[in-house]
């Protein structure tokens, strides 16, 4: 289901700020606001709203008339700082670091005393990068309801997203085919496992097209599906661990599968 919402997500960026779809569907003499915004909703009213984020032109540069090319600097900061875990051993952190990400973007739970060095604080509604090897693409929403002091692995680039733009619009810009192209194209290092992205050198180059309204317009629809992908990641959490708890036991003997239904039912 996962996979499913973010490719919803991920093709409605595509086609607003990458190919520009609204607009050269209006251009093409798109009959009503439905057509324009290519069947994203069959409600009228809010595909009303929708078009009108749009011009019905392109202007210099081949883009909308009145957007404009922005470096990633101007939508997003970048987080920097380091926690040093071990100086608070009996804390327990929520995780993210490559490995976690790669087995199934589920960040560890952690106490300070087990983490082994310096990590990267993550304030709420960041976005994380990874900066190693961006062939491979590591984007990452974290979990904003846990409770627990995030941090992340210094090979993650924390962003949070500036004033007009959003966790949404920067989690779909990462992951845009187009962008990871221009990332493999930035690395520095000549080991094909150690190449990385020169935080500097990303926030100065141009990702980003459009402008406050169509970005503000792009969030209502990308943060509800960042939300529920979020819940999901939850409840599987939940799901893995009342099954990891119940196995052994039911394996063993212990519990019987008739009281763990008796309990679920209470």
């Amino acid at each position: 289901m996962n996979e499913t919402l973010e490719a919803m997500a991920q093709a409605i960026f595509r086609d607003w700020f990458v190919d520009f779809g609204p607009v050269r569907r209006k251009l093409a003499g798109a009959a009503g606001p439905v057509e324009i915004m290519g069947g994203l909703t069959h409600d009228p009213a809010s595909a009303t709203a929708m078009a009108k984020l749009f011009p019905g032109e392109f202007g210099g540069g081949d883009l909308p008339t009145g957007w404009r090319l922005m470096a990633l600097s101007a939508v997003a900061d970048h987080c920097k700082g380091a926690v040093n875990p071990q100086a608070l051993p009996d804390v327990l952190f929520e995780h993210y670091s490559l490995p976690a990400y790669d087995s199934g973007r589920e960040a560890a739970r952690d106490l300070g005393a087990s983490i082994k060095s310096n990590k990267v604080p993550v304030p709420a509604g960041a976005v994380l990068l990874s900066k190693l090897n961006p062939e491979i693409p590591r984007v990452w929403a974290p979990s904003d309801a846990t409770g627990l002091p995030q941090v992340a692995s210094t090979e993650f680039l924390v962003f949070k997203p500036k004033p007009g733009a959003s966790r949404g619009l920067l989690y779909f810009l990462f992951r845009d085919p187009i962008v990871r192209q221009i990332m493999e194209g930035m690395v520095t290092g000549t080991s094909k496992s150690h190449q990385r992205i020169s935080p500097p050198a990303l926030l100065k180059t141009d990702l980003v097209v459009g402008d406050d309204a169509a970005f503000a317009g792009f969030n209502e629809l990308a943060e509800p599906i960042l939300r529920r992908v979020l819940a999901l990641r939850a409840e599987n959490r939940t799901l893995a661990e009342t099954r990891d708890y119940l196995l052994p036991r039911l394996m063993s003997g212990e519990v019987r599968v008739g009281d763990v239904a008796s309990e679920i039912a209470a």
